[in-house]
Parts: structure tokens; C-alpha cells; sequence
């Protein structure tokens, strides 16, 4: 049995990975600021402590716990706020991630494994991405996440062994489908439960890589003790590319609609037009492969959406 720190654990990518080191008898300790995340989300068996990574007098809120590895998810993850509060990203993301390495540094910790994003490629010239191709981050979201990969290599250089994976558009049950501001899949069906058209803000011929929130965390179960993870940075997709309008007519069908509203009007400020990743170092060096298709996948998130598990 072991000790894991999950910093955003009360969100949701982080509250999934947190139940199943449980479920496997492992203790949890979870910190998070609250600011996107809830209570509501916490396992029961895991230990909550309230802690902005941002803030350096809160890590003594921690110091009577050994941890063997910390899974690092706390962030601000809207493109569009990060637009609107560009210095919260800067803080959250960039200067709470270079805290929470020092601080594991201090504390001899040997294991980190850091949440990226696809935000930080921008728009690229060849697809499907790899992990080798140039960053050039359109958004302060993307920047700062970039900016915290750099911090994680860097401490990794100095005897921690990190892992970092670029996620590609998370979808699942457990999403916040009260944030209008974050969340392609979770945005198109609040939408649609709560009976209102539509509103895709940009392109219908924009294309992303939506990846189920349990083939993420099979990723991050696996990579825990794995050495060849150790020092790396991957792609974690499905390696489908899937149009927006793809995306919305299925959301759709699957809720029950043969027709329904939509709505194509404006942009979101410094949005990627469309990405998808080339998943072969991952697939390769983990011996994993995504187990859930978008259909099934909105099949899951439609059926727990409707059961009113919000």
C-alpha cells in the first residue's frame, strides 16, 4: 500500500484518479483550492485538505504526510477564463506547479506525474502530432502549461522521476456540466438537457481528439511504477480525429433527438482550429490502447446525465 498526493482531486480528471488508486487500497490525500472544484466530487475514503498550490505557507498543511508519488492535476483548465484572467493561470498553472516541485524536492519525493495539455502545440502544420513537434501555444492556458512541462523537466533533472501526458479533450461522467466555459462534450449537452439550442462557438469543420475519461486513467494507473515512463512526455488521445459537427449530431442521437437546433456563432478567444495526436510512443512504450469509442463513451456520459448525477 501506498501514499498519493492527487492536487486537484476535488475536479474532475483528478477526483477519477483518485477513487481508483483507492479501489486498488491505496491511501489518497487530496488538495485543492475548491475554485473549480467540489466537494461533492471527493472519495470518501480520501483525505481532503484544502490548499491552493499557489500559496507557499499552505504546503505546511501537508507536513505530517510521506507520499510516495503525487499526481499533479490542480490547474485552471478554461481557455476562454485564461483569456479573461490570464495572471490566475500564471499563478495556478506556471508558479503552483514550480512550488509543488520544490516542495517534492524538499521532501525527497521521487514521483511526479503532471497533467499537461494538447493547448500546448497551437495550431501545427502536420497531423496527427507528436511529442517531438514545436510548441507554440496560441492561449495563456497553453503557455502556462508549457511553462509548468518546463518546471517538470527541470526538477526531473534533479533526481525526481517525472512523467508529464498532453491531454486531448477528456470527456466522461463526473465532467461539470455547469461550466459554459470548459468542456466541448459537457457544454453541447447541458444544452441539450436543458432543452435550449445548441450554441457552438466557431467552425463546424474544427476537429479535436475526445478521450474518455477511463482509458485516462488506466494511463496514469499504469504509469506509476513503470520505469519506461520515467523522464517522458506523452500524447493521451485516442488518435481519432472527430469534426465538431460530428461531435454535436452525435451528442444529439444518442440523447434521444432525430432533430434539434444548433446554433454555429462566434469564436472562443486563442482556440486551437484542430488537432489530433499521434498516440504511437504511448501505445508502444505502456502496451495500452484507448477501450472506448466517442459513441460508447457519450452513451456512458448521456446515461449518467440523465440519471441526474450532476
Amino acid at each position: 500500500m501506498a501514499k498519493y498526493l492527487v492536487t486537484g482531486g476535488a475536479g474532475f480528471i483528478g477526483s477519477h484518479i483518485a477513487r481508483r488508486l483507492l479501489e486498488l487500497g491505496h491511501k489518497v490525500v487530496i488538495a485543492d483550492n475548491l475554485l473549480t472544484g467540489y466537494r461533492h466530487n471527493l472519495p470518501e475514503k480520501a483525505e481532503f485538505i484544502k490548499l491552493d498550490i499557489s500559496k507557499p505557507d499552505d504546503y505546511k498543511k501537508l507536513s505530517r504526510h510521506k507520499f510516495d508519488a503525487i499526481f499533479h492535476l490542480a490547474a485552471q483548465s478554461s481557455g476562454e477564463i485564461s483569456d479573461e484572467k490570464p495572471e490566475l493561470d500564471l499563478f495556478t498553472n506556471a508558479y503552483g506547479t514550480f512550488l509543488l516541485l520544490q516542495w517534492a524536492k524538499k521532501q525527497g519525493i521521487k514521483r511526479f506525474l503532471y497533467a499537461s495539455s494538447m493547448a500546448v502545440y497551437g495550431n501545427v502544420d502536420k497531423l496527427p502530432v507528436m511529442e517531438k513537434q514545436r510548441c507554440e501555444p496560441l492561449s495563456f492556458y497553453g503557455i502556462t502549461k508549457l511553462a509548468g512541462e518546463n518546471y517538470v523537466r527541470h526538477f526531473g533533472r534533479k533526481g525526481i522521476n517525472i512523467t508529464a501526458f498532453r491531454l486531448f479533450s477528456v470527456y466522461g461522467p463526473g465532467q461539470d456540466m455547469s461550466n459554459m466555459k470548459q468542456g466541448m462534450v459537457s457544454i453541447y449537452l447541458a444544452y441539450l438537457l436543458n432543452k435550449k439550442s445548441i450554441w457552438v462557438k466557431g467552425s463546424k469543420d474544427r476537429f479535436r481528439d475526445f478521450t474518455y475519461i477511463d482509458d485516462v486513467v488506466d494511463v496514469w494507473i499504469k504509469s506509476i511504477n513503470n520505469r519506461k515512463t520515467f523522464g517522458k512526455i506523452y500524447n493521451l488521445a485516442t488518435g481519432k480525429k472527430t469534426y465538431i459537427r460530428q461531435l454535436v449530431n452525435e451528442e444529439i442521437k444518442v440523447f434521444g433527438y432525430k432533430k434539434y437546433r444548433v446554433v454555429y456563432k462566434g469564436s472562443t478567444p486563442a482556440d486551437q482550429f484542430g488537432l489530433y495526436a499521434d498516440v504511437s510512443k504511448i501505445t508502444k512504450e505502456l502496451n495500452w490502447h484507448p477501450r472506448h469509442s466517442l459513441s460508447h463513451g457519450l452513451k456512458q456520459m448521456v446515461q449518467w446525465v440523465k440519471q441526474g448525477n450532476l
